[in-house]
């Protein structure tokens, strides 16, 4: 008998200037909704903290080079970018990439009014309000 792996989910999000534990542990919450939901999910800020090469915020190269190559291996982006006010560069490029290597992409965007950015709505596959939304998205566009 054939095993199936689920399908896996690159989880996106603001990082920078942000307590890197609360990062880690609402990552924690993601990942079990997203299993709930029968999806994997690998986190970047994770593999970051697990990888001697990447012990330094200033290898930028590297830092990028390890985010691209999860991105590339995954099936779908779970983005959150519902933070008011916030500059989402890092997951801006990561959903262009996402865009590009048709690798559907959902984002919830909270009260931010995101929702009306007609580029962010171009390169998202699916942009809503809340999490629980966006992963009952992702998961009807990955186990559909």
């Amino acid at each position: 008998m054939e095993r199936v792996v689920a399908p896996l989910v690159y989880f996106a999000r603001a990082v920078d200037g942000l307590d890197r534990r609360a990062v880690l542990g609402a990552a924690k919450v993601v990942a079990a909704e997203l299993e709930k939901s029968g999806l994997r999910m690998t986190d970047p800020v994770d593999a970051w903290m697990r990888s001697d090469r990447l012990r330094s915020p200033d290898d930028h190269v590297l830092l990028v080079q390890s985010d691209l190559g999860l991105l590339r291996r995954c099936d779908g982006v779970l983005m959150d970018m519902s933070i008011p006010d916030r500059n989402y560069l890092g997951c801006t490029c990561e959903l262009t990439y996402a865009y590009l290597w048709r690798i559907p992409s959902v984002v919830w965007v909270g009260d931010t009014g995101l929702e009306r950015r007609p580029w962010l709505r171009y390169h998202a596959t699916t942009v809503v309000r809340t999490r629980p939304e966006a992963v009952a998205a992702l998961t009807g566009l990955l186990l559909a």
